[in-house]
């Protein structure tokens, strides 16, 4: 069976709000159905994806290391920032010749005194930790967690061959055996402000007293929404 990642990747709460805005977004909960349907002997994800929720992109990840099937996961265009860790969860992870890795640091924001900013240092060193820890797991001994370190301080995009070559990927489609033809927030650049989208998609669902409907109102609010969130982008890793 092959499940397409494209897209944010977001937390099972998030994604519905991401759509309904028109942003194609994948949570753990679509993970978890396509494998609970799935009857082949192998699951296969194929990922074109920049990132978004580091800790649904944690959840992905378990839930490929914990299937009771092969797993295999096809980089064919970007795995980045979350969705690098995804990529590590499969048994099998192969690159297309022409995509790419991406890995770097986790960020977030923080409003408060000095106490709370202290703790999103923590929780940031925390993730940044378990990050390692998975690409350290693919790698088996051909990159050092030092390496790892050093090559997500600098925010770094690998072709196919570089990450073959570091153990983060298993082969590149087309040379040598190929997969099966058959088949976290983390995000390279900005998100708009989930917060903002959030709001107005709530306002948008909220039970509407009996009269007669105003399609243009809702449009032009929906328009506005996207537009205010779009000029206020955060990175989410």
């Amino acid at each position: 069976m092959r499940f397409s990642l494209n897209g944010i990747i977001s937390s099972d709460e998030d994604a519905r709000v991401w759509k309904f805005f028109g942003w194609r977004a994948v949570c753990p909960a679509d993970i978890r159905a396509a494998l609970s349907g799935n009857t082949d002997d192998e699951f296969i994800v194929e990922i074109n994806s920049g990132g978004g929720s580091v800790y649904a992109g944690f959840e992905m990840y378990s839930l490929l290391r914990g299937a009771s099937v092969k797993t295999c996961a096809e980089v064919q265009s970007l795995a980045g920032s979350a969705a690098s860790v995804v990529l590590m969860g499969a048994d099998v992870a192969a690159c297309s010749p022409v995509a790419q890795v991406m890995i770097h640091l986790p960020s977030t924001a923080t409003q408060g005194n000095q106490i709370v900013h202290g703790q999103s240092v923590q929780m940031l060193n925390a993730v940044t930790t378990s990050i390692i820890a998975g690409y350290e797991s693919k790698c088996r001994g051909k990159t050092s967690p030092e390496a790892l370190r050093k090559l997500m301080d600098k925010e770094t995009f690998l072709t196919a061959q570089q990450a073959l070559d570091m153990g983060l990927i298993d082969e590149i489609i087309g040379e040598g055996q190929a997969v099966n033809p058959m088949n976290v927030m983390n995000a390279s650049g900005g998100l708009p402000d989930i917060e903002k989208l959030r709001a107005a998609y709530l306002e948008q669902h909220q039970p509407e007293p009996e009269s007669e409907p105003q399609p243009e109102n809702e449009h032009r609010k929906r328009v506005l929404a996207i537009a205010e969130a779009t000029l206020k982008t955060q990175e989410i890793f």
